[in-house]
């Protein structure tokens, strides 16, 4: 039986026998005035959005509020809420993205966060890779667990005896059979592959709600797409406006590389670990954020170092070790070294707990890390984040931000810094300061919400020291949301080709990556044809970036203007100077050194440092085909003079 109530929205349904006691027992919570002494007002309104999100009969919904704005007594309200004053109170799943998040949902004490600090009547378990598998019961009222142990609920062998007395063991889904709530932690997280699925496959009938500070996994895969109804949005402006967050001030001061960085993208859209460890050992770049560091400790702040993965997360272990070195005066004026701690998942989740707590007690000045922070860590005392990680997800930079964003018993404003790359052309912007407040620009070093006089001129007197010995960037713009709104503006390419429509013509455009398989026009062959010819070029959309592509056709017409390769003992003499393709080279180079492994690209790499002219390079047609219409079809080939081959061919003697 269903009993039917006004519909606020198009699509709403009626509430059924299902919903309706949660419906109810969170009514009667509310008239009752439970929690009213302990919630904030945007919790209060977030608590009275669930009931309209229940009354409309929805079971699938979202709630997005930053970083310190209480997520977890909010879910631990929900929690006692839907088990009042019943006498079968429904099992509810809480999932969180790791196991620090387990211990700081279930809490300690009754002055702790999470579950025995907010409701300490009710029955609270654990399962996850920590719980003694004899302790692994699902009795309790809650039951608490991680993304990665979700698989291994929603797979639980179960043995069974028939009459016969013969056992047979088969796999069930207590995730779905046994649990009548669940709340996702970090809700995002539950868009990976796995736990997409196993939520998908959960009875339509269980009550899902997700908190999450960032809905969006990453550019192509939003919280929307798995839980549908958005319940509450709190954005980071309106927390901080409204005093539930620390104020900040953005800084971004530019990295001291001489030259443009060029970094890949992943298939999700973030930089690849792999061309981000050039930054590792990068001596100049490590200096610069270890003395940052040094003058915000001497100044009394509490800084925490996002770095760059990779080598065995050697970059958090090396800034650390930097660091530690650095000397300050405390506050009697006695020299002291800094003391810093190093934080990888490499480190067992009891010792992590321990480094933090010492954090929070003023024993350690300073934390380097690597994504562990990222989520459900807060600190009293940690209020400057260094960026020393470029990223191209929103969702990790709101994320790391958000670690210091938590109002500070002594009323000290947050502090965060971007080190800014220099980034290639073709390179995809990484996210800013604007980016993640959702701001055309900010004037660097601005403020965001109110500080105090005497903590404005305090931090203002270290940023000015900053760019004074580092410089700065006049203004941080939000070019990562205008890449995304170029994005969305382009054709997409399609095995590396995009048709194009012009003048009622559609013409194809083709990536340097397919110009290079087909017709073997390599970069040096192609940056002579745009230099030489006029080709028409067009951003095209590849994945999660913007690349130039290039009029086929034309490309084919050029190449067919080029001298044809005729060779000699010697290779190819033009004038007085002979050459030799870089085709011929890869021979000679395999005939050569045998041991060693050689292709095109490796020894077009070779030749691009070697190369200090146009007048080593020359460029020749080779047949390919003849179509059905007797148009006669080149490839082209990339030629350096004879000294240029040498050389190129010495270089990988001691490879």
């Amino acid at each position: 039986m269903t009993a039917t109530v006004p519909s606020a929205s198009q699509g709403a349904s009626s509430i059924t026998e299902i919903d309706a006691p949660y419906l109810r027992n969170l009514e009667r919570f509310i008239a009752d005035g439970k929690k009213a002494d302990i919630l904030y007002e945007h919790q209060k309104a977030i608590i009275k959005d669930t009931v309209e999100f229940l009354r409309r009969g929805n079971r699938r919904g979202y709630i997005e509020a930053p970083t310190g704005t209480g997520k977890t007594v909010l879910f631990v309200t929900l929690a006692e809420a839907f088990s009042y004053q019943t006498e079968k109170p429904p099992k509810i799943l809480v999932v969180t993205p790791t196991k620090d998040l387990v211990r700081q949902t279930v809490g300690g004490s009754r002055g702790d966060k999470g579950f025995a600090g907010f409701a300490p009547h009710m029955s609270v378990g654990t399962f996850y890779s920590d719980t003694p598998s004899g302790m692994r019961g699902l009795d309790a009222n809650v039951t608490i667990t991680t993304y990665a142990s979700l698989a291994k609920l929603a797979a639980t062998p179960m043995t069974t005896t028939d009459e016969q007395g013969k056992s047979r063991t088969t796999l069930v889904n207590l995730v779905s059979q046994h649990f009548d709530i669940i709340f996702l932690d970090e809700g995002h997280k539950a868009l990976g592959t796995s736990s997409r699925q196993i939520i998908q496959d959960i009875d339509p009938d269980t009550l899902i709600i997700g908190f999450t500070a960032t809905p969006d996994y990453h550019a192509s895969r939003s919280l929307e797409s798995l839980l549908p109804h958005l319940i509450h949005r709190l954005d980071l402006k309106e927390a901080i406006k409204l005093a539930m967050l620390s104020p900040v001030i953005p800084v971004a001061i530019p990295a001291p590389e001489a030259t443009a960085q060029e970094f890949s993208l992943s298939a999700l859209g973030e930089y690849e670990n792999g061309s981000l460890r050039q930054l590792i050992h990068d001596t100049t770049r490590n200096r610069m954020i270890v003395s940052i560091a040094t003058q915000l400790i001497q100044a009394g702040n509490t800084p925490i170092i996002a770095c760059i993965p990779g080598e065995t997360m050697a970059h958090p272990r090396l800034l650390a070790d930097m660091l530690s070195s650095q000397r300050i005066e405390d506050e009697a004026g006695i020299s002291r070294p800094i003391r810093v701690h190093a934080i990888t998942s490499l480190i067992s989740a009891a010792a992590r707990q321990a480094i933090y707590a010492e954090l929070e007690k003023g024993t350690i000045d300073a934390l380097t890390y690597i994504d562990v922070l990222t989520e459900g860590w807060d600190s009293q005392r940690a209020n400057v984040i260094i960026n020393a990680r470029p990223t191209r997800s929103l969702v990790s930079a709101r994320q790391r931000t958000g670690r210091i964003l938590r109002n500070k018993p002594d009323g000290r404003p947050a502090l965060a810094i971007d080190i800014v790359d220099a980034i290639a052309s073709n390179t995809a912007p990484q996210v800013s300061m604007a980016d993640i407040f959702t701001l055309e620009s900010i004037k660097n070093g601005a403020p965001i919400g109110d500080i105090t006089p005497l903590h404005l001129t305090t931090i203002e007197q270290s940023i000015e020291s900053i760019f004074k010995q580092y410089g700065s960037i006049k203004t941080i713009v939000n070019n990562y949301t205008l890449y995304a709104e170029l994005l969305e503006t382009l054709p997409r390419l399609t095995r590396g080709q995009a048709s194009i429509k012009q003048n009622g013509k559609v013409r194809t455009f083709a990536s340097a990556g397919r110009l290079l398989t087909r017709l073997a026009v390599d970069s040096f062959a192609l940056n002579h044809l745009k230099k030489h010819q006029d080709i028409d070029i067009r951003l095209v959309r590849r994945h999660h970036e913007a690349i130039e592509a290039y009029d086929e056709e034309q490309i084919q017409d050029c190449i067919a203007t080029l001298p044809s390769a005729v060779h000699t003992g010697q290779g190819l003499r033009v004038g007085d100077t002979a050459h030799v393709s870089l085709n011929e080279l890869i021979n000679i180079i395999q005939r050569k050194y045998p041991y060693v492994d050689v292709n095109y690209q490796s020894v077009e790499t070779v030749a691009r440092e070697i190369i200090k002219s146009d007048k080593d390079l020359y460029f020749t047609k080779r047949f390919r085909a003849r179509t059905h219409r007797g148009v006669t079809l080149y490839t082209a080939q990339t030629m350096v003079s004879i000294a240029v081959g040498q050389s190129i061919v010495s270089s990988y003697r001691d490879k």
